[in-house]
C-alpha cells in the first residue's frame, strides 16, 4: 500500500508540473506532435476558403488536437502561440507516448 501512495503523489507530482502549460491551453487537447513538411498555411477554420492567419515554416514542429483532413493545431512562433488548422496531408505525425504507472503486485 505504501508504494502505491508514493507512485500516486510521484503522479501528482509530475501532473503538478504540467498544469501551468496546460492552463494556456485549457481548449485544446493534444493528442500527438507534428513536423510540416512544406510551407504551409495556418487557416482559421478547416477550409481551403478559411482566412490564412499565417504561414508556418517547412520543418516547424506544431502540437496536433482533432484530425481528419485537417487537423486542429497550436504553432508557437517565438513568444506567441498560434491556433488554428493545418491541412493533414502537410503534417508528418509523431504520436505522444502514454505514460501508464506501474504495478508493483506480484502474483
Amino acid at each position: 500500500m505504501n508504494t502505491m501512495k508514493h507512485t500516486l503523489t510521484a503522479l501528482l507530482g509530475a501532473l503538478a508540473l504540467t498544469l501551468p502549460a496546460a492552463a494556456q491551453d485549457a481548449h485544446f487537447v493534444f493528442r500527438a506532435q507534428a513536423t510540416t513538411r512544406h510551407n504551409t498555411n495556418l487557416r482559421a477554420q478547416p477550409s481551403l476558403k478559411a482566412k490564412v492567419l499565417l504561414v508556418v515554416p517547412r520543418g516547424q514542429q506544431v502540437k496536433v488536437g482533432d484530425c481528419t483532413d485537417w487537423c486542429q493545431v497550436t504553432y508557437q512562433d517565438g513568444q506567441q502561440t498560434h491556433t488554428g488548422y493545418l491541412y493533414a496531408a502537410l503534417l508528418k505525425r509523431k504520436v505522444l507516448p502514454i505514460i501508464t504507472p506501474q504495478s508493483s503486485a506480484k502474483p
